[in-house]
């Protein structure tokens, strides 16, 4: 299955790529789905990553990242991500950010790859593709407001009030 979310982001090329790119393992500043995020420990596998990748507590649960691709003239970023409780049929899990110049602002493209094995990609495909759609609209949003506003969206900091964001900020401490 693949999914791609578009936006206008009202906010210079060089802005937006700072928050996906340079600043990949800082997720949880803006995005309403990341509890808190951080580095992932090891060696980067793509040449001038800023990391491996990272770790996330979100409101699915734990999920680690790995970067498979990074191209800072480009716009590209592509990591995987693995959780401990996706299911097993879930095979794999890939997102893409890919940006691009559009008038005075910026055109985000966010692209994920999911890996369905069979027979669930047609018994429940259908309906993990709303609930994906939904998390990448969210997630874009948050993106757009935090690029042209500088600050998280009303979304984001309603989720950082929340008990669950404060547990899991206390145990990545």
């Amino acid at each position: 299955m693949e999914l791609t979310i578009i936006r206008q982001i009202n906010a210079p090329l060089d802005k937006v790529w700072n928050i996906v790119g340079p600043n990949y393992t800082s997720a949880g500043n803006w995005a309403s789905s990341v509890y808190v995020s951080g580095a992932r420990p090891g060696t980067p596998k793509v040449a001038n990553a800023p990391a491996a990748g990272r770790v996330c507590e979100t409101s699915l649960g734990p999920f680690t990242e790995t970067i498979e691709a990074y191209d800072d003239s480009r716009h590209i970023v592509s990591y995987s991500a693995t959780g401990a409780k996706m299911p097993g049929f879930m095979k794999g899990l890939r997102n893409t950010w890919h940006l691009t110049p559009s008038g005075n602002g910026t055109k985000a493209s966010m692209t994920l790859r999911a890996d369905i094995a069979f027979p669930m990609n047609i018994l429940m495909g259908w309906m993990m593709k709303m609930q994906f759609k939904k998390a990448l609209t969210e997630t874009i949003d948050d993106l757009k407001v935090y690029a042209e506003t500088g600050r998280p969206s009303p979304r984001k900091l309603k989720v950082d009030a929340s008990k669950k964001a404060a547990a899991a900020r206390q145990a990545m401490a």
